[in-house]
């Protein structure tokens, strides 16, 4: 794991250097890029907040791991680029945001008290089984469906 971690970081790094900026101006362009600024924006927190290297009130340019920001550049610059220079993936793409919102609902609804507190304490270590009454569950099925996917990180952006 260690070693594909490190080789995949690599490979971000040199791709990164490689695939060109491209203005969005197609609808599915413009959403990716929008996701991708909120994405960012939630990144900055967590960097400030001392998220990592385990130092507060950092900024971006002095964060010594910046592994994942360069995942979140280089996917931003391959979705942009290919979905303005490429109508087939620019469908994709568009395909991709209406898949994952109709996933988004199914997941919602399927989504049970018992299902939704044993997911937060498996994938987040949150446990509060027991702490949330059946009636707020369900009066706000759709936060608990955020956490259960994205844990605090939709309080960022």
């Amino acid at each position: 794991m260690l070693f594909t971690k490190k080789l995949v970081n690599f490979a971000v790094r040199i791709f990164g250097w490689l695939v060109p900026e491209a203005e969005p101006s197609y609808p599915q362009t413009l959403m990716t890029d929008n996701v991708y600024k909120r994405l960012f924006e939630a990144y900055k927190i967590e960097a400030y907040c001392g998220r990592f290297d385990d130092i507060p009130y950092k900024q971006l340019p002095e964060l010594k791991d910046k592994n994942f920001m360069r995942f979140l550049t280089l996917s931003r610059k391959l979705l942009l680029y290919l979905g303005e220079n490429d109508r087939y993936y620019r469908a994709w793409l568009g395909y991709t945001f209406i898949l994952a919102a109709e996933e988004k609902q199914k997941f919602m609804e399927n989504l049970t008290y018992k299902n939704c507190f044993e997911q937060l304490e498996r994938q987040w270590e949150l446990d509060v089984k027991g702490v949330v009454p059946p009636e707020h569950f369900h009066a706000h099925k759709d936060i608990f469906c955020d956490m259960v996917l994205a844990d605090f990180l939709v309080n960022l952006a």
